[in-house]
């Protein structure tokens, strides 16, 4: 990531995993980028499915500060987030911030989580399923800012190994991120056609390196998986700036 500095540490209760599931990142101007992802031991963080006074229960014990969590609908509506706690529960599917201590949470159960970073100041959260990768919303996300997009993280998301998927359908994803679908094509563990996920964000980040938080959702990470499990229950991704630099 230009100009930025990384640090990463990893749960407990995902320490057998192997895997990642806090980062934080220095921006200029002395502020720091938390991205922190919640496992099942977290509860289930359903925007539109837990009761109001429980969810924010919930997301106050994993973060306590004001939250902003949109009703995700696989599409490319920007919200803009200018101070915290604005929109939540707000129609949408990328959360723009300028503002300190305002938490952005992506509520996910195999899509992808994708986190955007500005080089001095602003962040983003962008729900980034198939049809919105298809549908370009990382591209029209990253348009939203108003300075140079430097850094990138992707969370928990399925991977290709849990992910069977028509050639149709991979043809509209590669579309909608701009490459070859030999990029985005993947095989499960049985060798069957498969979307790779990960490769696809890569993809629509272009020359922005993306850094991994959390594994498969399918196999790997102890979160939810709607594909795998038919899980109700979704898991989130949590994002918040501070002017605490980094030590």
């Amino acid at each position: 990531m230009s100009m930025m500095t990384t640090t990463t540490s990893t749960s407990r209760r995902s320490s057998s995993s192997g895997d990642a599931t806090a980062i934080s990142v220095a921006q200029a101007n002395r502020r720091r980028v938390h991205i922190r992802c919640s496992t099942r031991a977290d509860g289930d963080f359903h925007r539109t499915e837990v009761p109001f006074d429980e969810l924010e229960l919930r997301r106050r014990r994993f973060v306590d500060l004001p939250w902003t969590q949109l009703d995700q609908v696989h599409g490319t509506s920007v919200v803009r987030v200018d101070h915290p706690g604005r929109a939540d529960g707000m129609q949408g599917d990328i959360a723009l911030a300028d503002v300190d201590d305002a938490v952005l949470g992506c509520w996910v159960g195999d899509c992808a989580p994708l986190v955007l970073i500005g080089d001095a100041s602003e962040v983003a959260v962008v729900h980034a399923g198939w049809r919105g990768l298809a549908a370009g919303v990382v591209q029209i996300a990253r348009e939203a800012f108003s300075e140079p997009v430097v850094g990138a993280v992707l969370g928990p998301t399925i991977g290709p190994c849990c992910y069977e998927f028509g050639w149709d359908d991979l043809l509209t994803v590669a579309a909608g991120v701009g490459c070859d679908a030999a990029q985005v094509t993947g095989r499960t563990r049985s060798g069957r056609l498969a979307l790779d996920v990960p490769a696809a964000v890569r993809a629509a980040c272009s020359e922005l390196e993306v850094e991994r938080v959390g594994g498969c959702t399918g196999c790997k990470f102890p979160g939810y998986s709607h594909r795998v499990r038919r899980d109700p229950q979704r898991h989130v991704i949590a994002v918040w700036r501070t002017t605490e630099a980094l030590p």
